[in-house]
């Protein structure tokens, strides 16, 4: 693992959803404003992004390679910006803008794009918006979940599944065409789901707490999920310490929130077809 770049934030941004891709990545500055910098070119300037009038809550880069996508949450205002054409326009001296596709859907704590970057998913309380990404339209309204939303992703081989975590400890699956549950989790810890990735090689749901667990369902046709494994990453770590001979006598217990998760190839297959 080699580290390329390396960021201050002028505030904290601890469990704050924060957007990264193969070619960019995106932190707030002063709240409202957002600096956008280049991973393939450290040493170009970064991009300045303005636009919110409140405290930018959640930002996320679309699916797709060209065009490169961001959409940034605030209270006031959910855009879209056009990464590329953005560059351009302040290359050409001329005043940068984005699409606002929501207003005040409240304190966005999680977005994600559709794998076509044709919708936007926004997490808002105990309420996930579907959005469009090209104009400002609500196309659905989710609401089932007993407390806050934490992460929603949508099915990369079923564009009409959408998989929701929440603070009540339980993950939804959802039909977008009928907008109803077909398929609710028990109560899976005593902590918060934090994450949720769907791993399309085996079609698994993979869902991560606040405490450091991770669940494993498999999501068949059905939507009948089927536990396939659990796992606990402090045991994990401290295996691999034991066979490493590094165990350390820890005095103080940290925690381990799986706040994101990815496949560990991901960048670099997308650093291969932004090559070629």
């Amino acid at each position: 693992m080699i580290e390329k770049l390396s960021l201050t934030c002028d505030v904290l941004q601890s469990h704050r959803q924060l957007a990264c891709c193969h070619s960019y990545c995106g932190v707030p500055l002063h709240g409202k404003d957002m600096l956008i910098y280049s991973n393939m070119d450290i040493e170009q300037k970064p991009l300045m992004l303005t636009g919110h009038h409140g405290e930018v809550s959640a930002m996320t880069f679309g699916k797709r390679s060209s065009p490169v996508l961001l959409c940034s949450a605030s209270a006031d205002y959910i855009i879209v910006w056009d990464i590329e054409l953005c560059h351009k326009r302040t290359q050409e001296g001329e005043k940068i803008s984005g699409t606002v596709i929501g207003t005040l859907l409240g304190e966005v704590v999680h977005l994600s794009f559709c794998f076509s970057d044709e919708r936007v998913a926004a997490c808002s309380g105990a309420t996930v918006y579907i959005l469009s990404s090209k104009r400002q339209e609500v196309i659905s309204t989710l609401t089932c979940h007993l407390g806050p939303l934490t992460s929603a992703e949508f099915c990369p081989w079923n564009k009409d599944i959408l998989v929701t975590t929440s603070e009540d400890r339980t993950f939804k699956v959802w039909d977008l065409k009928t907008e109803a549950v077909c398929y609710q989790s028990f109560v899976l810890s005593a902590s918060p789901l934090l994450s949720v990735f769907l791993l399309e090689e085996h079609r698994h749901i993979i869902t991560g707490s606040t405490d450091g667990q991770l669940w494993c369902f498999s999501l068949p046709d059905d939507h009948k999920c089927r536990l396939v494994t659990k796992i606990d990453l402090e045991k994990v770590e401290k295996r691999h310490q034991m066979h490493q001979g590094t165990v350390t006598e820890d005095k103080v217990k940290t925690s381990k929130p799986v706040l994101r998760m990815a496949l560990c190839n991901s960048f670099t297959d997308a650093r291969s077809e932004h090559k070629t």
